[in-house]
C-alpha cells in the first residue's frame, strides 16, 4: 500500500513537471514571435487608428442594401439645388435688313391723321416707266397698325411735268404733298383719260394757302406707258390697272377713309 501511494505521487509530480516546461515553451514561442514582429513592423496586425475612417469604410461583406444612405443636404444647398430656373422666351432671329420694309410701314402708317386713310408716296426704289413718270406707291390702311390692306402702283402729273409748280393750276404738275378729304362718292368723269369714273379728293382745312388745284381726284390712267402725250395724270392720282382702281373705289366706299395723305415731294 504504501509503494502505491509513492507511485502516485511521483506521477502527479512528473504531470505538474512536464505542464510547466509547456507554458514555458509557449512563453518562448510568443517571446520570440513578438520579438519579430517589432523587428518587422510589417508583420504587426492592421489597427484603424482613425474610427471615422472605419465608419465611412463599408464593409465588403455586408449587402450595398444594408448600406446607410448619405447624410441629409444641409437647407442652404438644397434650396440652391431645387431653385428653378426662370422662365425663357425663345425668340427668332429677325435679320435687321428684313425689317427695314416693315419699319417703313409702320412710320407711314402713324404718318396718318385719321383711320382708315389711304397714303400716296414714294417707291422704295423710286421706279419710272418709259415715259420717265414717276411710280408712287398708293397704300390703304383701316386702323393705325402696320399691316395695310393693299399697296398698288400709282401716277401723278407726267413725265415732263414733274418740275413744275404744283400749287398752280393748269400746270399739269403732280398734286402737292399734304392732307386730303376723300369723297365718299364716285362721280363720272368729264374727259376720256379719267378712264370712266373717279373719287374726289380735296385739300383739307389749313392747307397750304398757296394751292390753287382744283377738280382732283383718284381714278385709272387708261394711257399709262402707252403714249407719251397722255401718259399719267394732269394732277390726278391715276392707278396704272383698271382693276387697281376699282380695288381702291371699293374700299373707299366701303371703310370711307378720313384722309389722304401725300407724302412725294421728299
Amino acid at each position: 500500500m504504501h509503494q502505491v501511494l509513492i507511485a502516485v505521487r511521483v506521477i502527479g509530480w512528473s504531470t505538474i513537471v512536464l505542464s510547466m516546461g509547456s507554458c514555458a515553451n509557449s512563453q518562448l514561442t510568443l517571446n520570440a514571435q513578438n520579438s519579430t514582429a517589432t523587428e518587422n513592423p510589417a508583420l504587426l496586425p492592421i489597427v484603424d487608428k482613425d474610427p471615422v475612417l472605419k465608419q465611412s469604410q463599408p464593409d465588403p461583406l455586408v449587402s450595398s442594401s444594408t448600406v446607410q444612405s448619405p447624410p441629409p443636404i444641409a437647407p442652404e444647398v438644397a434650396k440652391i439645388a431645387t431653385t428653378k430656373s426662370p422662365n425663357l422666351v425663345s425668340v427668332p432671329y429677325v435679320n435687321p435688313l428684313n425689317s427695314i420694309p416693315l419699319l417703313a410701314q409702320h412710320q407711314i402708317a402713324n404718318s396718318c391723321q385719321a383711320f382708315p386713310c389711304l397714303i400716296l408716296s414714294q417707291s422704295p426704289n423710286h421706279p419710272h416707266n418709259r415715259f420717265n413718270n414717276p411710280i408712287y406707291k398708293l397704300t390703304a390702311y383701316r386702323d393705325n397698325t402696320s399691316n395695310r390692306v393693299f399697296q398698288l402702283d400709282a401716277v401723278t402729273g407726267r413725265g415732263f411735268t414733274q418740275a413744275r409748280n404744283r400749287y398752280q393750276s393748269l400746270t399739269e404738275a403732280p398734286l402737292p404733298d399734304g392732307s386730303y378729304a376723300v369723297a365718299s362718292r364716285v362721280v363720272v368723269g368729264s374727259i376720256r383719260e379719267v378712264g370712266g369714273t373717279m373719287v374726289p379728293i380735296f385739300p383739307k382745312q389749313g392747307f397750304n394757302p398757296k394751292m390753287r388745284r382744283t377738280a382732283l381726284g383718284i381714278h385709272w390712267d387708261p394711257s399709262f406707258d402707252k403714249d407719251k402725250k397722255e401718259d399719267g395724270t394732269s394732277g390726278c392720282i391715276g392707278l396704272t390697272k383698271k382693276g387697281d382702281y376699282h380695288r381702291v373705289r371699293d374700299f373707299i366706299i366701303k371703310y370711307h377713309p378720313r384722309s389722304l395723305e401725300v407724302q412725294i415731294d421728299r
